[in-house]
């Protein structure tokens, strides 16, 4: 299977990545802005994700229902999210509808109402959306662990949702003001994955952008140093304790950022992990342990989820201490790194059969680098990551300095939680 990407960037700003798969029934579509919520202020924290949720309300020409209805006779699905630094609506469909899609997604992105009785009824459903959040620990223990490693005082600290109180004071002007500089044509870029031909996808799209307009480049506050962060929400009706802990890590621009995805997967990514084998199949003290990375331009965080039965919180403790150390006083052997590497490799190959994470790559490529990395570049730098290189990162990141934990359950855990020392 080969895929051919293709990059073209118009006069006003808008970059556009086409990936043809000419083996491929469907073509997937991404419109997005390079702005998420850690371009906002404390005071519109959430905006960029109440704005993600208006553009589906309707445009002069189609309203909400007939945008869903149009996507969905053309045998489309419609979505869309926000992150930090970032925010995407995508689709996927039969490739021969390639113009249709392109022409609603261009639609919505370009031309929303910002009706008030939109706006009113929006705020309320992202209140519920809150309180959705509130109701399920797994997710408010991500909120509850970015303001551990970031500081509620930082942008990257705060939801992504906003609270009731800063959806609250938000109006149309300040909404449209916010939109106007966010999707403005420096800030957009496009990915088209699938049965497609380049020329062809240019054509589409540049008659829908052509006449976008630059704005002043979105700016966002920069990752402050590395400090000690602890949160905990005491929930007494809680049957388990569920646990967070993550640490400082590089950033997606750092030469080691590949070691750090490897640290990564060896600790807990997947079923041969040290994490889960020791914690699970060993002591069999919980159902899932995982970690995960984030990257930022200028920062990035290794994390931890686990959920337990809370008296088993401090021996689970002990033993994530333990896995931690062992990263940091020994290398790992070259069997493990080199499984390691086959799983990440060969678990990215499959992914990229399909149109929209295909889509997803080049546009995120785009976004993160303003070029194209090819996935082959990237496995050749997973496979160049040295077990020295492994231990310098497990020693430069297992410290307390910059380490944050977070939980959710009994009252107990958390004093638990709190007493706990990774001892340097």
């Amino acid at each position: 299977m080969k895929s051919d990407t293709q990059i073209t960037t118009f006069d006003n700003g808008v970059q556009l990545a086409t990936t043809s798969m000419p083996h491929m029934e469907s073509v997937a579509i991404g419109f997005w802005t390079r702005v998420g919520s850690r371009h906002e202020s404390l005071e519109n924290s959430g905006i960029a994700h109440f704005i993600e949720h208006l553009l589906f309300k309707g445009t002069p020409s189609r309203t909400s229902a007939e945008i869903s209805r149009q996507i969905e006779s053309l045998g489309a699905s419609l979505d869309g999210y926000t992150v930090e630094d970032h925010t995407c609506y995508h689709v996927k469909g039969p490739c021969d509808q390639l113009e249709p899609l392109v022409d609603v997604l261009a639609d919505f992105y370009r031309f929303p109402v910002f009706d008030t009785k939109d706006i009113e009824a929006e705020r309320n459903v992202i209140f519920e959306e809150i309180a959705m959040v509130r109701d399920q620990p797994s997710q408010m223990l991500e909120d509850l662990l970015s303001e551990a490693a970031w500081g509620c005082d930082h942008p990257l600290g705060r939801p992504i949702t906003g609270t009731e109180i800063s959806l609250t004071g938000m109006g149309r002007n300040e909404l449209l003001s916010f939109y106007n500089r966010a999707y403005a044509s420096q800030e957009t870029v496009i990915s088209v994955a699938g049965n497609i031909d380049h020329k062809q996808a240019v054509d589409i799209v540049y008659e829908r952008v052509q006449d976008m307009q630059r704005s002043h480049p979105m700016q966002f506050k920069d990752a402050d140093r590395p400090t000690q962060g602890f949160s905990f929400e005491a929930r007494e009706d809680l049957e388990q304790a569920q646990i967070a802990i993550g640490f400082r890590g590089v950033s997606r621009n750092d030469p080691d950022r590949y070691a750090m995805k490897m640290l990564n997967v060896l600790l807990g990514e997947n079923m041969s992990s040290r994490l889960f084998q020791v914690l699970r199949e060993e002591a069999a003290l919980c159902y899932e342990i995982q970690s995960d990375i984030m990257s930022f331009d200028d920062a990035g965080l290794l994390h931890m989820f686990i959920a337990l039965d809370p008296e088993n919180v401090t021996e689970a403790l002990e033993i994530i201490a333990q896995v931690l150390k062992s990263f940091r006083d020994k290398p790992v052997s070259e069997s493990e790194l080199e499984e390691a590497k086959s799983y990440l490799i060969g678990q990215s190959r499959i992914a990229l059969e399909n149109t929209a994470s295909q889509m997803m790559w080049s546009g995120e490529s785009l976004l993160a680098f303003n070029g194209l990395v090819q996935p082959s570049e990237v496995f050749d730098q997973i496979k160049q990551v040295t077990v020295e290189e492994i231990q310098k990162m497990a020693q430069r990141m297992f410290q307390p300095k910059g380490m944050a934990i977070a939980g959710i359950g009994p009252h107990g855990a958390g004093l638990e939680l709190n007493r706990w020392e990774l001892v340097s």
